[in-house]
């Protein structure tokens, strides 16, 4: 499959990757700068350009890998034939593309994605377009980078966009205000890691609920109680401390 990547940021990247890896060619990047454009373009043996007039007008697939608010400018640069064109964000809808091609869709990667590709391998794509034709195109793809995916419309797709937040950012948030704590009081971070990969890992056998833990789901408000004395001098924390075993109360 010949793929033109539009952007050149973290999701371009990994994805460009993999798709040269599975024997797909992407025959030209499009970035903003020259410098980010050639970069990438070499990496994957592409053209590269910064001119929409010089964007290649015949490829099987344009994978549009740029933020959000940029999205919904692409119609005003940019008009094909009826080449499929996909964007790869959670929270925008298939339509925005609509003014571009006769065939769009999504192309949404369900991972976090820093430059490479995440340490499991695993990258999950939410499929969505709008003619049988380009979804089984869409569905070719990930099964040739060996994805799993789910056909997903606009309205599941935001709703995984915010389970995603869920599992993902809150949770890195944790972490980030623990490792704070065991810095503050020269305990080692580290000794926590056993416990965040089993944590983790249950979740691949049950529902998360069934493996809740913890003085909140015990009522031990004792515990509790001197929990939130050691977090007085962070009111923020103790208030998302509150609130968490409030809900896991409420849960229960």
């Amino acid at each position: 499959m010949n793929i033109i990547l539009i952007g050149t940021g973290n999701v371009a990247t990994v994805l460009g990757e993999q798709f040269t890896r599975a024997g797909h060619r992407i025959v030209q990047v499009f970035g903003r700068t020259e410098a980010s454009a050639r970069e990438l373009s070499g990496k994957l043996e592409s053209t590269y350009t910064c001119s929409w007039k010089e964007l290649i007008p015949e490829a099987d697939l344009y994978v549009v890998a740029i933020s959000d608010s940029a999205i919904t400018g692409i119609s005003q640069h940019i008009r094909l034939k009826d080449q499929l064109i996909v964007h790869t964000a959670g929270a925008v809808p298939a339509e925005v593309l609509q003014p571009v091609s006769g065939q769009y869709g999504v192309l949404y990667p369900l991972q976090s994605l820093r430059g490479q590709a995440p340490s499991t391998g695993q990258v999950p794509f939410l499929i969505d377009a709008n003619t049988e034709g380009g979804l089984k195109k869409l569905k070719t793809l990930v099964r040739s980078i060996h994805s799993p995916f789910q056909v997903s419309n606009d309205e599941q797709r935001l709703q995984m966009h915010l389970a995603a937040v869920w599992v993902n950012n809150f949770p890195n948030l944790l972490y980030s205000i623990a490792f704070k704590i065991c810095l503050e009081k020269e305990l080692d971070f580290r000794l926590l890691k056993p416990l965040i990969a089993e944590t983790a890992g249950r979740i691949s056998i049950h529902d998360p609920w069934e493996w809740q833990t913890g003085p909140a789901i015990r009522k031990d408000q004792n515990t509790l109680e001197k929990h939130k004395a050691l977090l007085v001098n962070h009111p923020n924390w103790l208030q998302l401390y509150s609130m968490l075993s409030e809900e896991i109360q409420r849960m229960a």
